[in-house]
């Protein structure tokens, strides 16, 4: 029986807000629960990611109507060289963009070091620590393209058109990273341009996973 790969918009609000949500709350839960028993050994960040990585990877793996949806997109070849130069490209406007926006002191990426500070991350080699650089470098960028670009880009452009798709995915990829939302506003235009451009996923795929390990380490 061949299965319903269309989406409307209403079920993907639902099950993105599903998916965003579901962590959070865990988050809220284990924290009181860890500050009743006067745990303080564990790491907040690796806390949220581990929920978060829980929650992508149960709706991917239970989810075989979004696996369908996605096949495409992400299986679908593109040439090295064309993949390369968009990649390419991608990365320089994203480090524009980041000089222009956050060099100058419009948005400052505070929070994100104060994660990178609270976790302890270069001082310590330990499970947690390696699991929320892993988590930030690799695992969160291939889902997040997989969701705002293959499933949000997706759905809005088959039934509103292109540039609908890159304006409201961009702005809501850009509402859920806090203080820096003109930045990842216009990250997520440049992820969803290469997308629409190349019809693959795996460019986007790989230049999040190059940017966001940079930032890890650079931070």
């Amino acid at each position: 029986m061949q299965l319903d790969r269309s989406y409307s918009l209403k079920e993907v609000v639902r099950q993105l807000g599903l998916i965003l949500l579901l962590p959070a709350i865990f988050f809220i839960i284990t924290s009181l629960i860890l500050e009743m028993l006067d745990v303080k050994n564990v790491d907040t960040a690796f806390v949220f990611i581990l929920f978060q990585i829980i929650t992508y990877t149960w709706f991917l793996a239970l989810n075989p109507r979004f696996r369908e949806y996605i096949r495409d997109p992400l299986c679908s070849k593109v040439k090295i060289r064309t993949a390369a130069l968009y990649i390419i490209a991608g990365f320089v406007l994203l480090a524009l963009t980041s000089v222009l926006i956050l060099g100058t002191g419009i948005e400052t990426n505070e929070g994100q070091r104060h994660l990178f500070e609270s976790s302890d991350l270069r001082s310590a080699v330990t499970f947690q620590n390696i699991f929320v650089i892993l988590a930030i470098s690799i695992i969160i960028p291939f889902f997040e393209e997989l969701l705002f670009r293959g499933l949000l880009f997706t759905t809005i452009s088959n039934k509103y058109g292109t540039w609908w798709a890159l304006i409201i995915s961009s702005v809501v990829f850009g509402m859920l990273h806090g203080g820096v939302f003109i930045a990842t506003s216009i990250f997520g235009l440049i992820f969803g341009y290469i997308f629409y451009k190349t019809k693959s996923l795996l460019p986007g795929i790989i230049l999040h996973i190059i940017w966001n390990s940079l930032s890890v380490f650079l931070t």
